[in-house]
C-alpha cells in the first residue's frame, strides 16, 4: 500500500477512536465490567434498569429472552431505544414472552437517558388498547411510537392504572 490518500483525515479517525476508546474504558469500569464487545447502550440499559429495580442481571451477558430477575423471581426484558434530539426516527416493537413479567425500554434521546418505560408483559393487550392501536397481535406486541411515550408521559395516571412504570431522569 502506498502513502494514505488523506493523512490529515487518517489522523482525525484514529484520533477519535483512541478517544472513544478510553471514554468506553470509562463506562466499563462504572459498569463494574472488565471487558466487553457489546454494544456499550444496550450494556449501560441493563445495569441502569438493574439500579432502578434492584435484583440480579443474568449471568450471561447474551442470553436470550431476559436479562435481570426480581427479588421475587419476575424476570425482566431489557432493550433500548436510541434516536436524535427532538424527533424519532426509530420505533421499537414491545413482544411478549410467557417466560418475562416486564419489558423495560431505556431511551436515549442524543446519547442522553430520557426516561425508562417498564412495561408488565401480561398488561400488554390493555395497554395496546388505551394508546388506541389497531394493528394485530396487540396481545403480544405493542408497536411503540414517539405519540405513544409522549401520551403515556402527558396522561401517566391511564398507564398507572395498568401497573405502567415510567421513570424520568
Amino acid at each position: 500500500m502506498s502513502i494514505p490518500a488523506d493523512p490529515q483525515r487518517l489522523a482525525t479517525l484514529l484520533g477519535a477512536l483512541d478517544d472513544y476508546r478510553q471514554a468506553r474504558r470509562a463506562l466499563l469500569t462504572a459498569l463494574r465490567l472488565p471487558t466487553s464487545n457489546r454494544d456499550p447502550l444496550a450494556e449501560l440499559s441493563e445495569h441502569l434498569v438493574q439500579a432502578l429495580l434492584g435484583g440480579e442481571l443474568a449471568a450471561s451477558r447474551v442470553q436470550a429472552h431476559w436479562d435481570l430477575t426480581l427479588p421475587d423471581n419476575a424476570r425482566v426484558q431489557i432493550k433500548y431505544l436510541a434516536n436524535p434530539d427532538g424527533s424519532w426516527v426509530n420505533e421499537h416493537v414491545v413482544r411478549a414472552n410467557p417466560d418475562v413479567a416486564f419489558y423495560a425500554l431505556v431511551l436515549f434521546e442524543a446519547f442522553n437517558v430520557t426516561g425508562v418505560l417498564i412495561l408488565p408483559t401480561a398488561q400488554l393487550a390493555a395497554v395496546h388498547l388505551e394508546l388506541g392501536k389497531r394493528h394485530l397481535r396487540g396481545d403480544a406486541e405493542l408497536q411503540l411510537t414517539r405519540r405513544n411515550w409522549q401520551t403515556m408521559l402527558d396522561e401517566p395516571a391511564r398507564f398507572r392504572a395498568l401497573r405502567v412504570r415510567i421513570w424520568l431522569p
